[in-house]
């Protein structure tokens, strides 16, 4: 008898252990941070990859509200991904706001990259270009897993884009002058190779035929008939690019969103 009101009370208290540990759990992935503006705007935090505490939530939605003056605004991240990180922060903006204006920022652990889409009038301000510039400024905060860091810093720079200003490229600047450092190094090799090719072409000529002037009918002949030849057929060209019309780049079509992110 004894043995039997034992194990009664252990799985009792397995059952009761079980079932506080899984309503925190349900509760955390039920529970996500929204806010809607008096202007209809809404900002979504679903922080599903748990990788914000919960003052940090509370901290980026407060920064997120500012960005609902503009349009919508949304945070995501995820711990498995079988699409692209582009892909997917495509169709989760679409679940979440259609084709309103506003802007997601996601951060995909399974294909380690952050990304951005934006639609309506915030893709024409946070293009492509802006997208890959924020990605490229905040990336470094992602691989050092400081990603409140990496999503407060991709809303101030939004916010900053939105107001009218400029920010910061430190990448790009960087980029540009190691290219035209290495453009400077081709040009002086491709300079000091022709000079040599040059010195060596004098050498070679024969001394003797310059000053008879050996073979030099010859290679005027030649010259004139490359030069007739030449002319014949930039004018061929001429009349085939006139007769071909201007056939210009190709339709319009709609808009669409913008996006832009960095692996890390």
């Amino acid at each position: 008898m004894e043995n039997k009101n034992r194990y009664a009370v252990i799985i009792l208290l397995a059952f009761v252990f079980v079932f506080i540990s899984v309503i925190p759990a349900f509760a955390s992935g039920e529970t996500i941070p929204e806010y809607t503006a008096d202007n209809g705007n809404m900002a979504v935090l679903d922080d599903s990859a748990g990788l914000l505490s919960e003052g940090e939530k509370e901290r980026l939605l407060e920064n997120m509200k500012i960005v609902t003056e503009y349009g919508h605004a949304a945070f995501v991240t995820i711990r498995k991904n079988d699409y692209s990180a582009e892909k997917y922060a495509k169709s989760r903006y679409f679940t979440l706001f259609g084709e309103q204006s506003g802007t997601l920022f996601l951060i995909d652990m399974d294909n380690r990259m952050i990304q951005f889409y934006s639609d309506g009038k915030f893709a024409g301000i946070i293009n492509n270009t802006r997208s890959n510039e924020i990605a490229d400024n905040i990336y470094k905060y992602a691989t050092e897993e400081k990603y409140f860091e990496c999503a407060n810093q991709a809303f101030n720079q939004i916010l900053i884009l939105l107001k009218g200003g400029k920010i910061s490229t430190p990448m790009r600047h960087v980029t540009n002058v190691l290219m035209a450092a290495c453009l400077g190094l081709l040009l002086n090799f491709l300079l000091v190779l022709l000079n040599r090719m040059r010195k060596v072409s004098i050498k070679e000529i024969n001394k003797k035929q310059v000053i008879e002037g050996g073979g030099l009918s010859e290679r005027t002949d030649f010259i004139k008939k490359v030069n007739s030849k030449m002319i014949s057929q930039k004018k061929k060209r001429h009349s085939d690019s006139s007769s071909g019309g201007g056939s210009g780049g190709g339709g319009g079509g709609g808009g669409g969103g913008s996006s832009g992110g960095h692996s890390f």
